[in-house]
């Protein structure tokens, strides 16, 4: 369904600004922003996607990655289509990777999901929350907002699964709604992001610390992409998480397989991740985790007395030591949301 966007302004000729995204996409009439589902409509920036539901699941939490966020809960996934990175080996495309034109138009205007349903669907399937994923949800914004101030009224949590591509403004009121980010910081280089996402790295690092800053829980994830992210770049990483975040922030170190457009690449050495899980050890990182492989760093374990508090198979929980969030065996409080 379309409807007024709610972050943008007009030109003196005529022009809107969209200004949701840090690429602030300048549309003259009918022009379509990058993200292929905003658009300028007699003057006004509209938005395809409201209530445009095109995917919806019931996920472990774990699968977002959130390990530390009310862990073995499922927690119900949504997305609708668009974003505005352009990542070349997104494994969503199909869904991400979408422009409204007249072959899909139809969908867009007759397709409506409530927010209403959507947390109604939550709460008939036993969820704790309500995660927006699978193509960014910075771009089904107003659609998210409205489900997550519903969802939160009726004693649920809400989860956004997300690169951070976002401007300050729409953040800032994203935190009255929000309880937890899973945050995409997929390079540490300006020149990596520009070519694998046509994305900038600097709108990123400030919306990483802005959730932070407002005492929001938050998990980080790389994905390990050869060519474009090399070892001095997972050392500024660790360092960014270890000296402006905390040691506590967990760190997901994913493994890349070809898809879409980056079929040229390879699929992540073992070599590399083992390099990326050492890197942020050596930093003093308390909770680093591999994904996409498996592996014996997919646990959780104490900082204080190294035993398995978490243990886990993939996204799935095979024991819980841990009371109230403390370590059984020394007390410990293992940073994170346990109740």
């Amino acid at each position: 369904m379309f409807i007024e966007a709610s972050y943008w302004k007009t030109t003196e000729d005529g022009k809107v600004i969209c200004e949701l995204c840090p690429d602030y996409c300048k549309l003259k009439e009918g022009q379509i922003g990058v993200c292929g589902v905003r658009i300028n409509h007699n003057g006004k920036l509209l938005s395809a996607t409201y209530g445009s539901l095109v995917s919806i699941a019931l996920d472990p939490v774990e699968k977002k990655p959130l390990f530390h966020f009310l862990p073995g809960h499922k927690t119900l996934t949504i997305a609708t289509p668009g974003c505005n990175l352009h990542c070349l080996g997104c494994q969503n495309y199909e869904i991400s990777q979408v422009k409204i034109d007249e072959s899909n138009k139809s969908f867009f205007k007759n397709s409506y999901i409530s927010p209403e349903q959507i947390v109604q669907r939550a709460i008939e399937t036993g969820s704790k929350s309500i995660s927006y994923s699978y193509s960014d949800p910075i771009i089904f914004y107003e659609y998210m907002f409205d489900i997550a101030k519903l969802a939160k009224e009726k004693g649920l949590k809400n989860i956004m699964v997300t690169a951070g591509y976002i401007t300050e403004e729409p953040t800032l009121k994203l935190m009255d709604v929000i309880d937890a980010f899973s945050i995409d910081l997929k390079f540490f280089s300006e020149k990596a992001y520009a070519k694998y996402s046509k994305g900038k790295l600097e709108p990123i690092l400030n919306f990483i610390k802005l959730c932070l800053k407002h005492e929001k829980w938050i998990e980080l994830t790389t994905l390990l992409v050869p060519k474009y992210l090399d070892e001095e770049q997972l050392k500024l990483i660790a360092k960014f998480i270890s000296k402006e975040l905390g040691h506590h922030i967990p760190w997901h170190i994913s493994r890349f397989f070809p898809y879409y457009k980056a079929l040229d690449l390879y699929p992540t050495p073992e070599s590399m991740i083992k390099t990326a899980y050492n890197i942020g050890k050596e930093e003093g990182l308390y909770y680093v985790y591999t994904g996409n492989i498996k592996s014996e760093h997919e646990h959780t374990i104490c900082p204080k007395c190294n035993n398995i508090v978490i243990e886990r198979d993939r996204f799935f929980i095979k024991s819980l030591k841990l009371e109230k969030g403390k370590c059984n065996f020394c007390g410990y409080k293992i940073e994170g949301v346990f109740e």
